[in-house]
């Protein structure tokens, strides 16, 4: 797959090398969740920004400064610059989208007491992101300007000191952003959090792990559905 799909070249080749490379954390996607609805969780996931590297800061950057105007016609009302710089929580540091104040323990669902009542400054009215709806509004794939990490939400990729990497999804014991005034995110997000009664993540995440596994030029779904009918007894 060419990176036409994305407006981050450099950052969507690395990323289809590492997919391709990637070990499948099975076990964590045999989690029950549900897929969130928009009109409960009003963006939960993008209450504090979402990360970038060079390339995303420096194309969103330009993005806005040549296209103003329409994402005004969204109704953003956009900072100067979309992007701050920072050192967050010691769990990363660089570039990430500007953030917002929004009501959401009024306007969400079950929102986390630990969340700020915040939202990038993407995030339109309705809980949509502008940048997917320029994206649509051109005709391109709805994540050409979305961030990596906001494709991937609520899966995440590990690296490890031996240059491996693995694609998992977080639970409530392993969450990375677990701090003593930070009760997790991945986990506490309404498409991250586990569900008793909802389906194993890889059914949920199917749309998502076919667009990685499209990036990676790999069936991650025939994959993950091959191993586990390897499991199953002899009937």
């Amino acid at each position: 797959m060419s990176h036409a799909i994305a407006a981050f070249p450099k950052t969507y080749e690395k990323f289809a090398r590492q997919l391709r490379e990637i070990e499948i954390d099975i076990e964590s996607l045999l989690r029950p969740i549900t897929r969130c609805d928009l009109d409960d969780c009003r963006g939960t996931c993008c209450h504090d920004g979402v990360y970038l590297g060079g390339e995303e800061s420096d194309v969103i950057r330009s993005l806005v400064n040549e296209n103003r105007d329409e994402f005004a016609e969204m109704g953003l009302d956009l900072p100067a610059s979309p992007i701050v710089y920072g050192n967050w929580r010691g769990y990363t540091s660089g570039p990430k989208t500007v953030t917002k104040p929004i009501p959401m323990k009024r306007l969400a669902k079950d929102y986390p007491e630990h969340f700020p009542e915040t939202n990038c400054v993407f995030l339109l009215s309705d809980a949509r992101c502008g940048l997917q709806v320029l994206a649509h509004q051109r005709e391109k794939e709805p994540w050409f300007y979305k961030p990596i990490t906001c494709w991937m939400h609520p899966l995440s990729i590990e690296e490890s000191e031996d240059g491996t990497s693995r694609l998992t999804l977080h639970n409530e014991e392993n969450d990375p952003q677990m701090y003593d005034d930070y009760d997790g995110f991945t986990c506490r997000t309404h498409c991250g959090r586990t569900c008793q009664g909802g389906e194993p993540a890889y059914r949920v995440l199917r749309e998502e792990l076919e667009l990685l596994g499209r990036v990676g030029g790999r069936d991650l779904v025939g994959e993950i559905e091959s191993y586990l009918d390897s499991r199953r007894p002899n009937e």
